[in-house]
């Protein structure tokens, strides 16, 4: 502030008295003023917040989780509070690993190892476990050495980690076909029921080879089963129809219930291809009829630029957080996603369920993701904001963007706060008090035909972050990570016009605080 707007100011509070004392009372004010109000201009202006890069591993996972040369992993959280994961990962039979926080594994060697009488030959796919009542059940398949058939067995432990023995030297079924894949689950009412594949390697329909997935019930002791079995699904939705004319798939059936539905996940296209992805359906009744979700697939290949990141992500187990609050699916994608094939890795994402009850995964992910709940003391805590936005376009006007689900799957094209790219725009997270602060993911559109955002982040209206650019790639997020702060708010505000007439759009900002 310069002396002679100070001289003015005092005039509107009366005038200046040309007096020697005068002056100097009034020079004193006008010397608080300038200091006050360089204070408050300072506020206004904020400070940049550092962000440190070498901080962004700190309470954050990244897939792949470091399990590679594997098929159809499953993942049981045991009775002894341990993670365990059996996968199609031995020529005879299944290796087992073990986990305390579900992202850090140790290999302990053979669950479940055949001997040379074993009654199956080769192939051993797709194991699953199940724990009841203190015994720990291994469902499995393999080609039965008598009529080189896939066939479904069990075999049973008093441990999770095996090892585990048949309990019959034979198939527990055979409907006269091959048949792979199994899931079982223990209803609410005792129930048990037994889900698996009828593999396309005998089953032709229409000249076409086609894998169907069936359920029957299974028998108290969980050895056998009984009753016919019924076909719950078979290749039918467009997505599923990609891996060409001479063959299709519905395979590796994940059924659990949740608030009185059934939902039965599966994996649809050939395991070798990108294409393979994850859809699901849903039935009132454990035996059906399913009814197939109409966005699937909720997962599928992540591509950018004409590159695969992402190839091939499917058959997958389901799972939960160490705290039990979040599910997580645990699948395999290719190793090399540029080739495919059988050389597979562990990939673990996050699922969660729409206020309509439909089932919605964040992933495949590619860069860092927040810890499952239970891990770290941060949680989401934009899940408790109240979102604004400055300006949208087509009805985006936010009301998604802190509901948890990034939209990452490329075929969602999911965003809920869509703009002109113009500068000045905003949209804006806040609380009812303040938050301690320490990490921001943002996530942009699927939706390729949108443009990049650039902008600024702000706290409180005040110190900022700024020239964040905001990937559109699926899978993709800019995180931020920075010394823990506290604020009330946080606003992202486009920096500049990019000069285009290409929209611009976000799918989720995530906070991680308390």
């Amino acid at each position: 502030m310069k002396f002679h707007t100070a001289l003015k100011i005092m005039q509107l509070w009366g005038g200046i008295i040309l007096n020697k004392k005068r002056i100097l009372l009034y020079g004193t004010i006008v010397m608080v003023l300038i200091v006050v109000i360089g204070r408050v201009s300072m506020l206004n202006r904020g400070e940049s917040v550092v962000v440190n890069a070498d901080k962004i591993e700190e309470d954050t996972f990244k897939n792949p989780i470091g399990i590679n040369n594997i098929g159809d992993p499953f993942v049981l959280k045991a009775a002894d509070g341990k993670y365990y994961m059996y996968a199609t990962s031995a020529p005879r039979g299944y290796y087992v690993w073990s986990s305390e926080d579900m992202l850090n594994w140790t290999k302990l060697g053979y669950a479940y190892e055949a001997d040379s009488n074993n009654w199956g030959l080769k192939d051993f796919w797709a194991p699953e476990v199940v724990e009841h009542k203190g015994k720990y059940y291994m469902y499995y398949s393999a080609r039965y050495k008598e009529n080189n058939s896939l066939r479904v067995g069990v075999a049973v432990s008093d441990k999770p980690q095996g090892p585990f023995v048949n309990v019959q030297n034979k198939p527990m079924f055979d409907f006269g076909y091959a048949a792979i894949d199994a899931d079982v689950i223990v209803d609410e009412d005792g129930r048990k029921y037994l889900y698996y594949s009828r593999d396309c390697s005998e089953n032709i329909v229409s000249g076409r080879h086609e894998s169907h997935i069936y359920g029957v019930e299974l028998s108290d002791d969980m050895l056998s089963v009984k009753g016919e079995p019924k076909l719950l699904a078979k290749p039918e939705q467009e997505w599923e129809l990609q891996s060409g004319n001479e063959s299709r798939w519905n395979e590796g059936p994940l059924v659990f219930k949740k608030n009185g539905n059934y939902y039965m996940m599966y994996s649809g296209n050939f395991y070798g291809d990108k294409k393979y992805g994850i859809g699901y359906a849903v039935s009132k009744s454990p035996l059906g009829p399913f009814t197939k979700y109409e966005g699937n697939p909720i997962v599928s290949y992540v591509e950018s630029n004409d590159k695969t990141l992402v190839s091939g992500p499917g058959h997958n187990s389901l799972t939960v957080s160490p705290d039990g609050k979040d599910y997580y699916i645990v699948y395999h994608s290719h190793t090399e996603p540029a080739v495919g094939g059988g050389n597979r890795r562990v990939c673990i994402d996050k699922l969660g369920f729409r206020a309509d009850g439909t089932i919605f995964v964040n992933g495949p992910t590619i860069t860092s993701q927040p810890l499952p709940s239970g891990l770290s003391k941060d949680r989401n805590i934009a899940l408790e904001a109240n979102a604004t936005a400055s300006s949208s376009i087509e009805g985006y006007n936010a009301k998604g963007i802190n509901d948890g689900e990034t939209g990452i799957n490329a075929q969602s094209e999911k965003h809920d706060w869509v703009t002109n790219n113009k500068a000045g725009e905003f949209v804006k997270l806040e609380w009812d008090k303040p938050k301690k602060i320490n990490k921001i993911f943002i996530y942009g559109s699927a939706n390729a035909e949108r443009e990049v955002i650039s902008g600024t982040l702000k706290f409180d209206d005040k110190d900022f972050i700024k020239n964040i650019e905001i990937p559109i790639e699926p899978g993709k997020a800019a995180i931020l990570s920075f010394d823990e702060r506290e604020a009330k708010s946080i606003k992202f505000i486009i920096e500049k016009d990019n000069g285009t007439s290409k929209e611009a759009a976000l799918s989720e900002i995530m906070v991680m605080g308390r």
